[in-house]
C-alpha cells in the first residue's frame, strides 16, 4: 500500500519544502486547519522543519507563512510533470513513447506468422501457396480477413483435406489442417479389369472381387490380364469393380556413368553479398546493386527474423544471399573414385526410387570404356503389378 500511495503522489507531483522560524508547528497546524495534505515530517535543526506535500498547494503557503512569521523555502519537486518538464528538449523521447503505444495497438491487428503444425513439409508449402493466392499470409489485416472463406477455399483446392481451420493467437495465424488417408476407395463401383503393370513372375495371388486369371509362379507379361471384371451366372452377365493384390518377383536395372575426366566448378573466393529486409511481406533491398556481378556463381541464402522469444516472430525479416564465384578446373579420377561416386549416386537415388519396396536380390556389374566407368546393378524386386483398366459394358453385353 506504501508503494501504490507514493505511486499515486509521484503521478500528481510533490515538493520537499524547508521551514525556517520558531513558529514552525504553528505553522504546520494552520496547514493541517487549510486541509493541506503534509507527510513525512522531520525536524533537520532546532528552527528548520522538513516536510512533503503536493506541488498544486505550495501557492497557498505565502499567505500562511507571513501569518505565522516563517519563511517556506522550497527544496525541491518531484513527479511525473517535473520528469517530463526535464525531458521538454528532447523530443525523440517523446515520440518513442507514442510510436511504442501505436505499434502495439496497430500490430496485432496484422498477421505476423503463420504456422501449420499438421503438414509435412511439401504439403505445407501448398497450403501456404493456395493461402497466399486467397490474400491471406504474413502482413494481412485481420479484421478483414474473412477466415470462412479461407476454409473453404482450402478445402476446394486439395482432395485430400477433409478438416481446416484457421484460428488467431494473438498475431500468430494457426492452421490446423486433417488429411484423408490413403487407403483406396472401397465405394468405387467402376467396372473395370485389372492388368499387369510390368513382366514379372507371380508370387503370391489375393483376389477379393472379380475373376483371377492368374496362378502363382506363373510368367506374365505388361497388359496381361491378371483379374476380370465380367461375371458370367446362370442368370446372364454382370460386372464389378475388381479388386485384389497381385505381388510379382521382377527384375529392376539401373545404372550410372562416370567419366574420368571432368570439369567441376570451384569457387575462386570471391564473394558478393545482397541484403534484404522484408517488413510485413513487403520486401526492401539493402543493397545499391541488386543483379549479381558475377557469370558463374553459387549461391547461400540465409534467412534470420526478429524473434522476441520462443512463440513471439516479427514480422521483420534479414535475408542474406551470397554469390559465391566460380571458375571450371578439369578433375581427373582414378577408376575406383569413379567407381565409388556411382555408387553412391545410384544409392541416394535408389533410396528414394525403391522406399518401401522389398528388395530379393541384386548384383553389380562394372563396365570400363570411352575413359568412363559405368556401374549397372540389376535387383529382383517383389511388387504389387495390379493396375486398373476400365472398360464398357452396356445391357445388351457389349
Amino acid at each position: 500500500m506504501y508503494l501504490l500511495w507514493g505511486f499515486f503522489r509521484w503521478i500528481l507531483g510533490y515538493a520537499i519544502i524547508e521551514i525556517r522560524g520558531v513558529y514552525g508547528e504553528a505553522f504546520l497546524s494552520l496547514c493541517m486547519k487549510r486541509e493541506i495534505d503534509l507527510w513525512e515530517i522531520r525536524r533537520v535543526c532546532p528552527g528548520i522543519i522538513r516536510v512533503k506535500l503536493y506541488s498544486f498547494a505550495l501557492s497557498r503557503l505565502d499567505v500562511l507563512a507571513r501569518k505565522c512569521g516563517v519563511t517556506v523555502e522550497v527544496r525541491g519537486r518531484f513527479g511525473l510533470w517535473e520528469t517530463l518538464k526535464r525531458y521538454r528538449l528532447r523530443p525523440g523521447i517523446f515520440l518513442g513513447v507514442f510510436l511504442y503505444f501505436a505499434l502495439m495497438l496497430i500490430l496485432p491487428r496484422f498477421v505476423w506468422s503463420v504456422e501449420i503444425p499438421n503438414a509435412d513439409p511439401v504439403r505445407e508449402r501448398e497450403i501456404r501457396s493456395v493461402l497466399l493466392n486467397s490474400g491471406f499470409g504474413v502482413g494481412s489485416y485481420v479484421p478483414s480477413t474473412d477466415f470462412r472463406e479461407l476454409k473453404y477455399d482450402l478445402l476446394l483446392a486439395r482432395d485430400d483435406l477433409v478438416f481446416a481451420a484457421i484460428t488467431m493467437q494473438g498475431a500468430r495465424a494457426v492452421v490446423d489442417v486433417r488429411f484423408a488417408s490413403d487407403a483406396p476407395d472401397l465405394t468405387d463401383r467402376t467396372p473395370c479389369n485389372i492388368v499387369a503393370s510390368r513382366d514379372g513372375q507371380i508370387v503370391s495371388v489375393l483376389v477379393r472381387e472379380g475373376i483371377r486369371y492368374v496362378a502363382k509362379g506363373q510368367t506374365v507379361q505388361k497388359g496381361d490380364l491378371l483379374v476380370g471384371g465380367i461375371m458370367d451366372t446362370r442368370l446372364g452377365y454382370y460386372v464389378v469393380h475388381s479388386k485384389a493384390e497381385i505381388l510379382a518377383r521382377v527384375t529392376d536395372v539401373s545404372s550410372q556413368t562416370v567419366p574420368l575426366e571432368q570439369v567441376r566448378c570451384e569457387r575462386t573466393g570471391r564473394v558478393f553479398v545482397r541484403r534484404v529486409w522484408s517488413f510485413f511481406g513487403k520486401e526492401f533491398s539493402l543493397s545499391f546493386r541488386k543483379d549479381c556481378p558475377f557469370e558463374s556463381f553459387d549461391t547461400v541464402t540465409e534467412t534470420k527474423c526478429l524473434s522476441l522469444g520462443d512463440r513471439a516472430d516479427v514480422p521483420i525479416l534479414l535475408t542474406e544471399i551470397r554469390y559465391y564465384q566460380t571458375e571450371p578446373i578439369s578433375v581427373s579420377y582414378t577408376a575406383e573414385e569413379a567407381l565409388e561416386m556411382a555408387r553412391n549416386s545410384l544409392n541416394e537415388v535408389d533410396r528414394v526410387r525403391l522406399n518401401g519396396i522389398e528388395i530379393e536380390s541384386e548384383y553389380e556389374t562394372v563396365t570400363h570404356a570411352n575413359r568412363s566407368v559405368t556401374l549397372t546393378k540389376t535387383r529382383s524386386l517383389i511388387v504389387d503389378i495390379c493396375e486398373d483398366k476400365e472398360f464398357y459394358f452396356d445391357d445388351k453385353g457389349q
